[in-house]
Order: structure tokens, then sequence, then C-alpha cells
């Protein structure tokens, strides 16, 4: 018995396990510790446009800055009872079953693949050339192309999504039963 405790103990220190109270605290609001953790956790949901920026020493700043504000205003919003009216626990409710939802809809809906050939491109190109304009001079296809190809591709991916989500909501549709009430 005495050989697994000690057993143990060595193994504790030479392979620390990483805990919360080893994380490296970078602000504490009113007890509330905000761990480099949280900040990174915070920065890494940010949508890809801002991959430039999260390495930055003073966008993390910044960010943990508005993570104090957050955890002021939210302690602020607890001690005031604002999570306790009627109206915001309807509102809770109301995100929660959408966070969920998006997720459900995140693991079964896949986002298709989609392509835009050159030629619907410089098709689109040609039909709104008149929005193309600089200095009162038409810009060059060769010049816009890669920007009229990406929302081209984001515009059908987002159609080809939509239309999987329906697909899946009618196999549910199809799957449950699901009446609705005469009014009378």
């Amino acid at each position: 018995m005495k050989k697994t405790v000690l057993l143990g103990t060595i193994l504790a220190l030479y392979f620390p396990f990483s805990s919360p109270a080893a994380e490296k605290v970078l602000a504490v609001v009113n007890g509330k510790k905000i761990t480099e953790k949280e900040l990174n956790e915070r920065i890494n949901s940010l949508p890809p446009n801002f991959n430039t920026l999260k390495k930055n020493p003073q966008f993390k700043k910044m960010m943990l800055e508005n993570m104090v504000r957050e955890e002021l205003l939210y302690q602020e919003a607890l001690k005031e009872g604002i999570d306790k009216l009627p109206e915001v626990k309807k509102e809770i409710e109301m995100a929660k079953r959408q966070i969920i939802i998006n997720n459900l809809l995140k693991r079964k809906v896949k986002v298709p693949k989609v392509k835009v050939s050159e030629e619907e491109a410089r098709k689109f190109y040609e039909e709104n050339k008149s929005r193309f304009t600089a200095n009162g001079k038409t810009i060059p296809f060769n010049q816009l192309k890669p920007f009229i190809i990406e929302s081209l591709r984001k515009q059908k991916e987002q159609k080809a999504l939509q239309e999987a989500i329906n697909n899946y909501i009618k196999n549910l549709e199809k799957k449950n039963r699901i009446k609705f009430e005469e009014e009378k």
C-alpha cells in the first residue's frame, strides 16, 4: 500500500497535470479569475478574418480588457437580479435553444463543397459591369476575378447549405409525428 502511494506521489511530481489553479491568471474581477486559457479560447473562436490579429500583443490586450469589462457588466447584472427577470429568463431559454439547434445542424448537416468556374464569374462580371467602376473607368475582369469567384462561391455555398438544412428538416418531419391543431 505504501509503495502505491509513493509511486503515485512520484508520478504526480514528474508528470504534473494541468489544473485550473496552475493556469496563468491574467486578470481578477472581484475574485473571478480570467485565465490565459480563457483569453486564448475567446481569441480562437473569432472568425478567420481575425487570424492576422490573433498573435498581436495589442490585440490580445484589447481582448483581455474587453473580457474584464464584460465580466464587470455580468457581475453587476447579477447583483441587480437581471438574470431573475421573467423576460430575461425567456431570452436565455430562447438563446439556449438556438445554440443547441445550431450545434445539432453543425454535426448533422455538412457544408457542401461548391465551385465557381471562370465562365460563371465572367458572366456575373459582364451582367454587372456598371457596378465595377473606379474614377469613371471599368475595372478589368482579371483584377476582380478572385473576388468575384469568392463572392459567388460563398453565395452558392450558403444556398447549398440552406438546401441541405431544409432536406434535413424534411427528413425529421417524415420520421416524427407532427400535428397542427385547427383553430375553432
